[in-house]
């Protein structure tokens, strides 16, 4: 991905979610018990080893403790106790704001829109997987909940308040609903599910109910193995039908060498957590990662959490030059997503910059440099009344989009089991790229018109 600034989008050109790991979590720990919960006396002898329990999750046999930092070895030897890990946090990579946003209130209705939402015009990512021909079916994800696991959301976006029906902040100190800082989160749930409002955007899903779950922080951008864990097990305790996770670590994690036992239990412990959500019907569908790596062929790290098992992972897909030629092709890989065969389920619209060039285009209301409209457009923040739009690119922007067409597949199927639904979005991609599953595309390019159908 080139190194170019997205201009009036108030965000940068993302790359994916989270960055290189960080230290070791200051003071708590991820503890795995052998069986469902603490019992008493483990309780007894945790408080007694200085430390405070801060989260029970006994559905997955794992709490949260802070603690010293003589905890671990103090701690190691309470029976029925399988692990007790200092957790890491993650740091993810923020882009600064750039220009001035695009605000809802600035343009009237596109007029060679098929849709009355101001800015239709500018998601092509919609149109390379047909979601309009969903909703013509009559499919709008109506029925179903959507946990978005992310840094959060601006809740009070017009685009996002008439679908969000709650959430949960596991940062400490913030809470899901953001004010400021990162828009990451308010993108991703654009894409799955903003409403049709005739406002701004239109989410492939513009029916399904949201959860914004808040697992990296919007000030900083980090996040820790303890707040992905306790978020997928709220979600699913919420009534989630899909998780989607926008997040991953840059460059992977190690599989040997310094930290890399730490860091197994603490992989270990998620996923225990991502098993708890496929026992409760819960699809979780996560990016890449932005590395340009071939994951069949790279083992000495971990795309995380991509390449956890019961994760259906997705890459990125994009034109070049769309907003000069509308009939080029919108599913090349793009230039930074992870590939390879063994992790990729599925490729989705994530946008690249690779077209060159600084000439001027006009799409819809809309005039900005040629290959900015190669990105993903969607809802970015409020301020000062007024709700803005922007573009970013990345396997983060892929994964929505499988997301809201699995949203779709749960509202035609109320009560439908996770795995069938993997198995419909399987059965509608489209094979864009090599014969029968690749590298690049995995199972194919998910076809929203098509997966109504099943």
């Amino acid at each position: 991905m080139k190194n170019r600034t997205i201009l009036a989008t108030g965000i940068g050109l993302a790359l994916l979610g989270l960055g290189t790991m960080g230290s070791a979590h200051a003071g708590k720990y991820v503890v795995m018990t052998q069986g469902q919960g603490l019992n008493a006396t483990q309780i007894e002898r945790i408080q007694a080893a200085g430390g405070t329990i801060t989260a029970q999750l006994p559905q997955i046999g794992v709490a949260i403790v802070q603690a010293g930092d003589a905890f671990a070895a103090d701690a190691g030897a309470i029976p029925g106790l399988q692990s007790v890990t200092r957790d890491v946090e993650l740091q993810w990579d923020v882009p600064e704001s750039e220009g001035a946003p695009i605000s809802a209130d600035a343009f009237a209705n596109p007029p060679g829109s098929g849709d009355d939402d101001r800015f239709f015009d500018l998601q092509w990512g919609h149109a390379a997987l047909d979601a309009a021909g969903a909703w013509n079916a009559g499919y709008r994800g109506a029925g179903a909940t959507v946990a978005v696991l992310d840094s959060g959301a601006y809740c009070a976006h017009l685009d996002i308040a008439p679908n969000l029906i709650g959430g949960a902040s596991f940062v400490d100190g913030e809470s899901y609903c953001n004010t400021s800082g990162s828009s990451h989160g308010t993108h991703v749930a654009g894409t799955i599910l903003a409403a049709d409002n005739a406002i701004g955007t239109i989410g492939v899903a513009p029916e399904a109910k949201l959860l914004a779950v808040k697992v990296l922080s919007s000030a900083t951008g980090s996040g820790d193995f303890a707040g992905i864990i306790q978020g997928i097990v709220w979600a699913v305790d919420n009534g989630a039908n899909v998780i989607n996770m926008s997040l991953g670590v840059r460059g992977g994690l190690p599989r040997s060498g310094q930290g890399a036992n730490e860091l197994s239990e603490l992989i270990n412990a998620t996923k225990r957590a991502m098993q708890y959500a496929g026992k409760n019907e819960v699809l979780v569908v996560a990016s890449a990662g932005n590395d340009g790596r071939d994951l069949d062929h790279d083992n000495s790290t971990m795309s995380f959490p991509g390449q956890l098992p019961g994760v259906l992972t997705v890459s990125a897909l994009a034109p070049e030059g769309w907003a000069i030629d509308a009939g080029v092709d919108l599913d090349v890989l793009a230039s930074y997503s992870n590939y390879g065969q063994s992790t990729i389920h599925f490729g989705a619209p994530g946008g690249d910059t690779r077209y060159p060039g600084n000439e001027l285009c006009t799409v819809g209301p809309v005039t900005q440099v040629c290959w900015i409209f190669d990105a993903v457009f969607s809802t970015t923040s409020v301020s000062g009344g007024s709700h803005f739009y922007g573009w970013n690119a990345g396997t983060s922007m892929a994964a929505p989009h499988v997301s809201g067409v699995a949203a779709l597949v749960y509202g035609k199927h109320p009560g439908i089991k996770a795995s069938h639904v993997a198995t419909i979005l399987k059965q509608s991609a489209d094979d864009v790229g090599k014969p029968g599953k690749d590298d690049s595309a995995g199972f194919g390019r998910v076809n929203a018109a098509q997966a109504v159908t099943y």
